[in-house]
C-alpha cells in the first residue's frame, strides 16, 4: 500500500484448504490488496521442534492450525492442515507476490492437543516467579541437560523448515521473545541460567547463594534472585541484553545465509528502555544482529477493553512508543500491529470500539522522525492481527483508513519535538536505578496527558534539519557535544527538564523563565530559552506550581523500590513529580511553539509538502462528541478540507463581526479567521489548512 508497508498476521483459519488454490485467491478478494506480507500463526513451537520433513504427507497438531487450538472463527470450523497443504498455500501466496512468515509462542498446553516436546525436555522450561513450581513457557536461551544450547537446536530446525515450505521468515512473538509479559526481575533464576550469568558477567555470589547452586526449588531460586536483583541488577539486565543479542546474531546469520528474515515482537507494550529494563532486550542491538523487523505492539485499544476493569486507558502511552522507538532504532525496522480483531481471545476492535480503532489508525501514523537525512514517518507500516474472519465490506472500511493514514508525505513538524539522545539513553540505566526519574518517553506521554503533544523526535544529527520549538529531556544527561548543540540552537523556543540543582548558565544558556518540582524529593527543573514569557503566563506557572497534589515521595533508597509484576498492569516506578510541575512544563510548551493556529483541543500539527497544515484534532471524551474551534493567530485561512471519514459536513466558519458561525455552503462571504468542526466519542478528526 502507498506510503508503508502492510502485513497481516492471521490463523490458518483464513484460508480454505479445500480450494484448489488452498483459499489464496478467496482470501485476496476479501482483502482487496495485496499486502507485503502473510504471518501464519502457527502458535505452538512444536511447528519447529517436531518438523519431520516432507517425505510423507502428516497432519499438523490443532494448536498449529489455529491459536489456542480454537474451534472455529467467524468464517469457518478448523481445518487439518497438512504439511503438504501448509507447503502449498506458501508456494500459492507467492504467486501473487505475498510472502509467507511462520510465527510461534512460547506456548505449553499440557498435552491438550498433541504430545508437547518440552515434556522430553523440562530443563528448557521457563522458571518464573515461584522458581520451578511456575515453569509453564518455553525459555529460548536455557541450556539442554549435555550443556548444549537450545538455540543451536531450534535454529537448526527454523532453517529446515523455511526451506521446505517456501517460507519467507520466522517471526517471534508472546512467551517467546519478549519471553513473558512479567518482570525481568522475577523471570529466570534457575541453576542453568544464572551459571551462564556468572561465567558472562564474571561476578561471584556470596557462599550463602553459591551454595543454593544445582538446587531449583522455590526457596533456592528466590534466595539467588534477591541477591542478584538488589546488588548485581545492572550486571543481570546487561547479562539479559548481552544474551538476547547473542541469540539473534546466530539465528539471523544462519537465517539470512538461506535468503530468509526475522521479525520479532520483543518488546511487550514497552518503549525501548522499559523493553531493557522489564524484560532485558535491548531492541537496538538484536536489530544490529540481524533482525529484519521489530513488530511493536502498540495495542491500546485491545489492551484496554480486554484487561480488567481498573486497567487504565494507556492510548497517549503506547502511542508514544511509536516515535520512541523509531527514534532509538537503525531507521526502517520498524512496524506496528494493530489491533483488529480476535477469535481466539474473543474482542473486536473493528465492530465493537470502532472510534477508538480507527484513532489508533491515524494517531500512530501521524509521528515523525527528524534524523540526518531530513523528517520521516516514525512506522514503516502495520502488522494487523488478526487478518483471519473479517469480510470484504469490513477489509474495505479498514482499507480506506490505512489509505488516509499513510497520506501524511513527510514535511515538516510544525508541533514541538523531543530530543533523542543514545548517550542519555545508555546511561539510563543507571540514573533510573539510582533516582528513578523520569524517562524521555515519559515526559513525552505525561505532555499528552496534559494536552500538549510533541509530533516527533529530533536525533542529535537531526537537529540541523529541524525547526520550531524543541523539548529536551534530562538535559543534565546529554554528552557535551549535545550540550553545546543544544544551547546554540536558535531557530525556535528550547524547553528543558534537568537533575535537581542544574544550572544552564554553566553552558552559556540564560533562561527566560526557570522554575522547579517544589514538593518532590528529586525535583526536576525546568528553564526555557529563545522565548519571551508573558507576564500573564508566568502568573499561571507560578499558580500551577504552588500546590501539592499529594501524591507520597519515594521513600528509603529508590534502588529497593518494590517493582512491578506485570508490563500490562504498569512498568516502572518513578520518583515524584507533581501534576502542577507537568502541567507547567505542558502549558509552557503550548505558549512557545511556533504554529500560525490557536487550537482548544489536544491536537498534533503537521506541515504538508504542498504547504498544508495537517491537523490531528483530539476528542478529550470518550462519551461525548466535541468541537474543535480552530482560529489564525494572524492573517486568514484559504480553504480548509475535512481528510478524516469523519464528520461528513465541512467546517462551520466563524464571522468575526457578528460571532456566529456559518457553514461555506449556505453561500455567505465571511473571512476565514476560524472555524469549528466536530469530533467523534474518543476520536481524531484529520482536517489540512490551507493559508
Amino acid at each position: 500500500m502507498k506510503g508503508g508497508k502492510i502485513f497481516i498476521w492471521m490463523n490458518l483459519l483464513g484460508f480454505e484448504r479445500n480450494d484448489a488454490d488452498k483459499g489464496v485467491n478467496r482470501f485476496l478478494e476479501q482483502t482487496g490488496f495485496v499486502p507485503d506480507g502473510v504471518c501464519a500463526l502457527m502458535d505452538h513451537p512444536d511447528f519447529f521442534h517436531q518438523y519431520r520433513g516432507m517425505d510423507q504427507e502428516y497432519e499438523l497438531p490443532p494448536d498449529n492450525c489455529a491459536y489456542f487450538g480454537i474451534p472455529c472463527n467467524v468464517e469457518r470450523e478448523r481445518q487439518p492442515w497438512t504439511n503438504y497443504d501448509l507447503r502449498e498455500l506458501a508456494c500459492n501466496l507467492k504467486k501473487h507476490g505475498v510472502n509467507l512468515y511462520a510465527n510461534i509462542f512460547g506456548s505449553e498446553f499440557g498435552n491438550a492437543f498433541h504430545e508437547e516436546w518440552i515434556n522430553e525436555h523440562p530443563e528448557i522450561r521457563r522458571h518464573g516467579a515461584n522458581g520451578a513450581e511456575n515453569a509453564l513457557k518455553h525459555f529460548a536461551l536455557k541450556r539442554f541437560r549435555d550443556g548444549t544450547y537450545y538455540e543451536d537446536f531450534f535454529i537448526e530446525k527454523v532453517c529446515r523448515v523455511l526451506q521446505d515450505y517456501g517460507m519467507k521468515g520466522i517471526h517471534l512473538s508472546d512467551s517467546f521473545c519478549p519471553p513473558n509479559s512479567g518482570m525481568l526481575h522475577s523471570l529466570d533464576y534457575s541453576t542453568d541460567y544464572v551459571e551462564q550469568f556468572l561465567i558472562h558477567s564474571k561476578v561471584e555470589l556470596p557462599e550463602d547463594i553459591t551454595s543454593t547452586m544445582g538446587c531449583d526449588d522455590k526457596e533456592s531460586e528466590e534466595k539467588r534472585r534477591d541477591y542478584i536483583y538488589t546488588y548485581l541488577r545492572e550486571e543481570w539486565v546487561e547479562f539479559n541484553a548481552w544474551r538476547w543479542t547473542v541469540f539473534f546474531k546466530k539465528l539471523c546469520s544462519r537465517v539470512h545465509a538461506i535468503g530468509k528474515e526475522v521479525m520479532v515482537l520483543g518488546m511487550y507494550a514497552t518503549d525501548p528502555f522499559e523493553t531493557l529494563y522489564c524484560i532485558g532486550i535491548d531492541l537496538k542491538r538484536i536489530v544490529e544482529a540481524g533482525v529484519d523487523c521489530i513488530t511493536a505492539n502498540i495495542l491500546p485499544t485491545s489492551a484496554y477493553m480486554v484487561g480488567a476493569d481498573n486497567r487504565p486507558d494507556y492510548f497517549l502511552r503506547y502511542m508514544a512508543i511509536a516515535p520512541t522507538t523509531a527514534a532509538h532504532l537503525p531507521k526502517g525496522h520498524l512496524v506496528s500491529m494493530v489491533g483488529l480483531q480476535d477469535a481466539a481471545e474473543e474482542w473486536s476492535a473493528m465492530h465493537h470500539f470502532p472510534c477508538r480503532h480507527e484513532r489508533d489508525l491515524y494517531t500512530m501514523m501521524a509521528y515523525k522522525l527528524v534524523d540526518g537525512d531530513g523528517t520521516s514517518g516514525a512506522l514503516d507500516g502495520y502488522f494487523l492481527c488478526l487478518g483471519d474472519g473479517i469480510h470484504r465490506n469490513d477489509w474495505d472500511w479498514e482499507r480506506e483508513r490505512m489509505k488516509i493514514a499513510l497520506s501524511a508525505e513527510e514535511g515538516r513538524v510544525a508541533s514541538p519535538c523531543m530530543l533523542w539522545s543514545d548517550y542519555a539513553h545508555d546511561k539510563m540505566l543507571h540514573e533510573y536505578i539510582y533516582t528513578r526519574r523520569w524517562t524521555p518517553f515519559k515526559l513525552f506521554y505525561e505532555l499528552a496527558k496534559a494536552g500538549t503533544h510533541c509530533g516527533a523526535y529530533v536525533r542529535q544529527e537531526g537537529i540541523a534539519n529541524y525547526s520550531g520549538t524543541l523539548v529536551v529531556p534530562n538535559f543534565d544527561m546529554l554528552s557535551e557535544e549535545e550540550k553545546k548543540t543544544v544551547a546554540a540552537y536558535d531557530r525556535g523556543a528550547v524547553v528543558c527538564s534537568a537533575c535537581p540543582g542544574f544550572e544552564p548558565e554553566m553552558y552559556g544558556i540564560k533562561p527566560v523563565m526557570q522554575f522547579s518540582d517544589r514538593f518532590s524529593s528529586f525535583p526536576l527543573t525546568c528553564f526555557v530559552f529563545g522565548s519571551e514569557i508573558s507576564e500573564e503566563l508566568q502568573d499561571k506557572i507560578t499558580e500551577l506550581l504552588a500546590e501539592d497534589d499529594g501524591i507520597p515521595n519515594l521513600e528509603g533508597n529508590p534502588r529497593d523500590v518494590k517493582e512491578y509484576e506485570n508490563v500490562l498492569q504498569d512498568t516502572l516506578v518513578f520518583a515524584k513529580v507533581t501534576k502542577g510541575f507537568r502541567d507547567a512544563m505542558a502549558l509552557l510548551l503550548k505558549e512557545v511553539q511556533e504554529s500560525p493556529l490557536l487550537i482548544d483541543k489536544p491536537n498534533i500539527i503537521l506541515q504538508m509538502p504542498d504547504g498544508a497544515y495537517r491537523l490531528y484534532l483530539f476528542n478529550d471524551s470518550d462519551v461525548k462528541y466535541h468541537r474543535a474551534f480552530v482560529k489564525c493567530r494572524n492573517g486568514v485561512m484559504k480553504d480548509v478540507r475535512i481528510i478524516s471519514k469523519f464528520p461528513i459536513l465541512p467546517p462551520r466558519f466563524m464571522d468575526e463581526a457578528k460571532g456566529q458561525l456559518h457553514h461555506a455552503y449556505t453561500g455567505k462571504e465571511i473571512a476565514k479567521t476560524g472555524f469549528e468542526v466536530k469530533l467523534q466519542p474518543a476520536g481524531v478528526t484529520i482536517v489540512d489548512v490551507y493559508m
